[in-house]
């Protein structure tokens, strides 16, 4: 029994180094490459880090985003350099699955509602000198974006569109201007690839409605002063002096005058003639 059992072992064996059995890997079925897979740009240490990250958190204040953050800036080559980033086109993905997308480099692109820049104050960070903060946002998506760059972004206007490829850190939570818990996705990248610096369509403040209103009402009450100005530019005259500038084509005085004495002939007869009349 020993014996058979060693001859079916042997020539089993001789099969599969020809290649005529499968291999245990090959007879199990494929499995689909992970989407959780962390990027291969990124060190070991910063990818630690990120698995400690805990999405919807009110702040990013984690050593996982100290440690992106000081390796974008000290990077020589942006975000995306090493494999081909993810188009994001519907942020909703990362509200979803962010741990799928944890690390990975992300490209995004919205419009610019708020451009700030910071520094840590504590000094374990100050090395990390000062970094601008993004808030994007898309009328089409629930969610913002929060984009962290590393370079000098003090020239992008407000109301500007633009596309960027950052790796994407976590899911944070925030309070609205009208108190209300809202998510936004946070980004870490170097700077935008693409700004449409057209912000025709941005709001108007109302600082600038209200320059706009000053230099119109300014402009009526100029113009009313001119034409009230020419005017009166003769001042003030005496109505004595006043004269028609032409003479009338046909003259009634000498007609008017003898009506005149003709009343005043006829009014005498008849008070003549009724004092004669009277009785003593």
């Amino acid at each position: 029994m020993g014996r058979r059992r060693r001859l079916l072992i042997g020539l089993l064996s001789t099969l599969a180094g020809y290649g005529l059995l499968p291999t245990t890997a090959d007879a199990q079925p494929s499995q689909p490459a992970s989407a959780t897979s962390p990027s291969a740009e990124l060190p070991a240490d910063v990818l630690a880090a990120l698995k400690g990250v805990e999405d919807f958190s009110f702040n990013f204040d984690h050593p996982a985003f100290y440690a992106l953050l000081e390796h974008v800036k000290s990077s020589a080559v942006s975000p995306g350099h090493a494999c081909e980033p993810i188009e994001i086109d519907d942020w909703r993905i990362l509200l979803e699955r962010p741990t799928d997308f944890r690390g990975e480099p992300i490209t995004i692109e919205g419009v610019v509602g708020v451009n700030r820049a910071w520094r840590h104050p504590r000094d374990e960070h100050s090395h990390l000198g000062t970094v601008w903060q993004l808030e994007l946002k898309r009328g089409d998506q629930p969610i913002a974006c929060t984009v962290i760059l590393t370079h000098d972004a003090s020239d992008i206007p407000l109301g500007a569109t633009i596309r960027v490829t950052g790796y994407f850190v976590m899911i944070r939570q925030y309070y609205s201007e009208t108190n209300r818990v809202r998510q936004a996705a946070l980004l870490v990248a170097q700077a935008p690839t693409l700004i449409a610096r057209d912000v025709a369509g941005a709001p108007r403040s109302p600082r600038s409605a209200w320059v706009w209103l000053v230099i119109v009402v300014t402009a009526g009450l100029l113009a009313a002063w001119i034409l009230l100005r020419r005017s009166t530019a003769g001042g003030p005259r005496d109505p004595r002096t006043l004269h028609a500038e032409r003479s009338a084509p046909v003259s009634l005085a000498d007609d008017l005058a003898a009506w005149a004495a003709e009343d005043d002939a006829a009014g005498a007869d008849e008070m003549n003639h009724a004092n004669r009349t009277q009785p003593p």
